[in-house]
């Protein structure tokens, strides 16, 4: 991916998301200043379509493809104003490509806009998405994943053993109805009244990975 003769070198590093049939979603970090060559991924005949989802969001797929629909896609494009669309194959999502054949990555801030419209839209039509991670990237677990005897990473392994109440009368009880705290079997003891909390993939419980479906892959292929 070159940088584009318009780019500004000085620019923050942008995100390009790819969207699956089967509901795989993986994001690709850009170098500041480069572009996506939108013809050379839609090589061939019939060309590909592009969809402002966003200002500074637009969607691509290949128009007539013989691919798997992309349920996921098509109920985006809906949400999105689009009337009923059969999109199929592999999605690509990118910032603002101003009707040429170059777009670059999305910023941030329409990065996490993009994925929680997503989400929605898939928890409302009852579409999965999933991703992969390396061992050394970050996922957010919930405090519910873990199980009796998993290993809970907190600078360093604890043994969980429950999630147990604060006393109804405790400070953390009254400012948080219902909160629970992680309880070790060496003791440890910590707050879990956030809904999720980040750690390494590979330092996830398993009820995460079969609550989210997410897949973890090895350190390198």
């Amino acid at each position: 991916m070159p940088l584009h003769p318009d780019a500004d070198p000085l620019a923050a590093s942008t995100t390009v998301v790819t969207l699956r049939p089967d509901g795989l979603v993986r994001d690709f970090e850009k170098e500041p200043g480069t572009f996506l060559d939108l013809a050379e991924l839609f090589s061939g005949a019939p060309p590909y379509d592009t969809l402002r989802l966003r200002y500074g969001l637009e969607m691509h797929h290949h128009l007539g493809s013989t691919e798997a629909p992309n349920a996921a896609a098509s109920r985006l494009a809906e949400h999105c104003g689009y009337e009923p669309i059969d999109i199929r194959g592999t999605v690509w999502f990118t910032g603002a490509s101003a009707e040429t054949d170059s777009a670059p990555g999305m910023d941030d801030a329409m990065y996490l806009e993009l994925f929680e419209t997503l989400s929605a839209v898939s928890d409302t039509h009852g579409l999965r998405l999933w991703s992969q991670y390396r061992p050394h990237e970050t996922v957010f677990v919930k405090p519910t994943d873990y199980a009796p005897g998993d290993t809970l990473w907190l600078g360093q392994p604890h043994r969980f053993m429950r999630l147990a109440d604060y006393p109804s009368d405790s400070v953390t009880a009254q400012l948080f109805p219902g909160a629970q705290y992680f309880q070790c079997d060496d003791g440890f003891t910590m707050g879990a009244t956030a809904p999720s909390y980040p750690t390494r993939a590979d330092q996830a419980p398993p009820g995460y990975w079969q609550r989210t479906g997410h897949q973890l892959l090895p350190a390198s292929d």
